[in-house]
């Protein structure tokens, strides 16, 4: 079972399946194994907004009806931050106090560890560092659920 960080959803606009097609069909056939952090909503619906104020409607819509869909087929499986969730932020953030992490990236860090998921992350440099379980699906594809 696996978390998605952001740059992993990211991939699910259509403009970018070309990038990583093989990623793009794992996806479709683990989709039940799969979960993601409310903050990755949160990081989408911010770049439609952005989109919007700098005039881009069609690619705001484009990418609005994108998230809705997200959360359409990820029904029950979009996480919450709950109290232990924000316990595990506490205790990722202070894992890394020395070169600290951002607050985004710990919240679906600690998300994933909470829920005892592998986090699919992009972003390995710097939350490998926590010594979490994450694994870069654009390195090499997890078997299947």
């Amino acid at each position: 079972m696996y978390l998605l960080d952001t740059n992993v959803v990211s991939m699910l606009d259509p403009r970018r399946h070309g990038h990583a097609p093989a990623l793009i069909d794992w996806l479709e056939r683990n989709g039940s194994s799969l979960f993601l952090s409310v903050l990755t909503i949160t990081a989408m619906d911010a770049g439609v907004l952005k989109l919007r104020r700098d005039g881009k409607t069609a690619r705001a819509d484009e990418l609005s009806g994108l998230v809705q869909a997200i959360l359409t087929d990820f029904d029950d499986r979009v996480l919450p931050v709950d109290t232990e969730t924000a316990r595990h932020v506490a205790l990722l953030g202070e894992r890394s106090h020395r070169q600290p992490i951002g607050l985004p990236d710990l919240i679906i860090a600690a998300t994933a560890v909470r829920h005892g998921l592998v986090l699919l992350t992009r972003n390995m440099g710097e939350l490998g560092r926590l010594a979490i379980q994450a694994h870069d699906p654009f390195v090499s594809l997890p078997a299947d659920q």
